[in-house]
């Protein structure tokens, strides 16, 4: 095991929770080198989810799995209730786990886009499936519980997600139309 003092401790959490996000069939992982950007943190990895149950399954198996192989726990975990958006702080790395559409809401890896992206070792299912098809091979093996499910909460989260968006964007101020003191005080 690397040492957590070895400079390449960060890239090896970042690509251990990779591993952890595809043991769990989390999809779209990235991981971005950030420390160049951000002082708070070397990597930032960003997965997707089919659900909102999903992504919390993903990121107890990241917490599970940085814990049995290298004993790091989280200072921080954020959103695991709900499971829209999973926040998983562990100084050297943080891991964002998303709903999809919640993901493609916030989108995230914009923030980031001068970071460069950490070369993540991939197994070969990885290359080979999508989220759709991950759906198609529950029901192929007989796991119609948890594809329904999985279906069921994609159906419910999109119209959710939808519907966090509008009130984001209704509730943000229109700036526009305010004065400042400065312009008032122009206007005399």
């Amino acid at each position: 095991m690397i040492s957590n003092k070895s400079p390449q401790y960060p890239a090896a959490l970042a690509q251990k929770a990779a591993d952890a996000i595809w043991e769990r069939k989390g999809f779209e992982v990235v991981a971005l080198r950030v420390q160049e950007i951000v002082q708070y943190t070397d990597y930032v990895v960003i997965c997707s989810a089919t659900s909102d149950r999903h992504a919390i399954a993903v990121a107890d198996s990241v917490e599970e799995m940085l814990r049995r192989d290298f004993g790091e726990k989280p200072t921080s975990i954020e959103g695991r209730t709900y499971g829209r958006w999973v926040l998983l702080d562990y100084g050297d790395i943080v891991v964002h786990v998303f709903h999809k559409p919640v993901r493609e809401y916030y989108q995230l890896e914009r923030l980031f886009a001068d970071a460069p992206r950490l070369g993540l070792v991939e197994p070969q299912w990885v290359r080979e499936v999508s989220p759709d098809s991950l759906l198609q091979q529950a029901f192929d093996y007989g796991d119609e519980l948890w594809a329904s499910a999985a279906l069921s909460d994609r159906d419910v989260a999109d119209s959710e997600a939808e519907a966090a968006a509008a009130d984001l964007q209704a509730a943000e101020p229109d700036y526009a139309d305010s004065e400042t003191e400065d312009d008032k005080a122009s206007d005399l």
